[in-house]
């Protein structure tokens, strides 16, 4: 859907129709102007298909705007970091646990006639499946110590997120899990595999909190306690936490690792880059500080570009139009767009506008991110590409909580892997050629992998 509804705003502009009642915008003012904190827009029913535990809801799927507001001050503090003092350590640690993975199974040495390919797509959805789990409640789930999928999880994700798309677009489906057989049939924290089992780790991992004997952590988990979420609260947000929080960085980092090591020169730049910090002192070893990645400046324009050509989230997050209607500028002509329209948002035509990025928007180019001259249009123009670029993680009052453990992920993981390891891709397969970025664990991303 983000190719054709690219297409669409291409041709009849960068606010289109869709369906009678929903518009599709690849405007970032119109963007802004939804997400803006005291904006009239509010949530459509599209997020309504968000809801992943049958008998919660969560921060994503509520429409109802205090319900929203106020749990997302009850959570901010956790997954900012500030009530999560091992956040940092956590990642490291299972980035060391990704490492060490990857020389034990997957190296080749051709010296010793040793051949073998690494799957990217599943050893960093193992990765972060881990991260999410450790700093959201305090034990990873045992991906990358398994190297596999103990839980059955990515098998039925890529069953179930489908179906999550066909819900979010006729969400009058939603209605039909009401019904008593097909609720049934819903996943169960009961379960012994997939979604339910997942479930079922986070209902155990709800009920250890509470109680005469509960377990005390410095964790998401216990900063949500501390404000006020119940447990069945808490079991519906891990759900939201492990499904988006997961896979959305697991693309993010796969995808910018693909563009970097199919690109020589990109890849050596990079490289130079951190190896001379490293000869420098500026980066700690085994693993770099989120707070030294920041100082990297092609580091940093690798990461940003990743995320713009393939923007891993791309479901349409649909925002209603207020009583009354709203007036909007598509393309330089003032348009009416009435009451109970659904505005949604074109994240891949947006980060391909050639106006803001540039005429190139097809091509992986990290320089496009470094300043050419300290001039006051140049200036303008990278400032304005980043506004664009944030929009990636939501803005204002629909901004992602999520957004500084993904980007402390990508910071890390990135450059860590690279310095160790050349990654050489060795097939690509049919379903991968057709890949749609965004919530959506896809297989076959195979690489030989040698140390440097």
């Amino acid at each position: 859907m983000n190719k054709i509804f690219t297409e669409i705003n291409n041709k009849y502009g960068s606010t289109a129709r869709v369906a009678p009642k929903m518009l599709i915008t690849s405007d970032p003012e119109l963007v802004r102007r939804m997400n803006a904190v005291r904006s009239p827009f509010t949530r459509g029913p599209w997020y309504t298909s968000l809801k992943l535990h049958p008998d919660s809801e969560n921060i994503a799927c509520y429409t109802d705007e205090d319900k929203h507001n106020d749990m997302r001050s009850r959570m901010s503090f956790g997954y900012s970091g500030k009530e999560n003092v091992h956040l940092e350590k956590d990642i490291d640690d299972l980035i060391l646990e990704m490492i060490n993975l990857i020389q034990k199974e997957y190296i080749t040495k051709s010296e010793e006639d040793l051949f073998r390919c690494m799957d990217l797509a599943k050893v960093t959805s193992y990765f972060t499946l881990d991260i999410i789990s450790k700093v959201a409640f305090g034990e990873p789930f045992g991906f990358l110590a398994a190297n596999d999928d103990p839980f059955g999880y990515a098998a039925n994700l890529k069953q179930y997120l489908p179906a999550v798309s066909w819900f979010g677009v006729y969400h009058e489906l939603t209605n039909i899990l009401r019904i008593p057989f097909i609720k049934a049939a819903l996943p169960s924290s009961m379960d012994k595999r997939g979604l339910g089992r997942v479930m079922g780790f986070a209902h155990d991992r709800v009920q250890e909190r509470f109680g005469e004997q509960a377990i005390l952590r410095q964790d998401m988990l216990n900063s949500f306690i501390k404000n006020g979420l119940t447990p069945l609260e808490l079991e519906g947000e891990t759900m939201l936490q492990i499904t988006a929080g997961s896979d959305s960085t697991a693309s993010a980092l796969r995808m910018t690792m693909h563009f970097i090591s199919t690109s020589p020169p990109i890849l050596q730049r990079l490289l130079a880059e951190a190896n001379e910090a490293i000869a420098a002192g500026k980066v700690s070893r085994p693993i770099i500080k989120n707070s030294e990645a920041l100082q990297l400046p092609y580091l940093q324009a690798c990461i940003k570009e990743g995320l713009r050509v393939y923007p891993p989230i791309t479901g349409i997050l649909a925002k209603m139009v207020p009583k009354g209607g709203a007036k909007i500028d598509v393309d330089g002509v003032e348009k009416y767009a009435p009451s109970g329209t659904q505005i949604a948002w074109n994240s891949w035509g947006l980060m391909r506008n050639k106006e803001i990025f540039g005429p190139d928007v097809e091509i992986f180019r990290p320089e496009r991110w470094l300043a050419r001259d300290d001039t006051e249009e140049t200036a303008k123009y990278m400032l304005r590409m980043n506004e664009t670029l944030s929009l990636v993680f939501g803005y204002g009052r629909f901004g992602c909580l999520g957004k500084v453990v993904a980007n402390m992920e990508l910071n890390k993981a990135l450059i860590e892997t690279l310095l160790r390891f050349n990654l050489q891709p060795c097939r690509l397969s049919e379903p991968f050629k057709e890949f749609c970025s965004g919530f959506y664990i896809h297989d076959d991303m195979d690489f030989v992998v040698t140390e440097r």
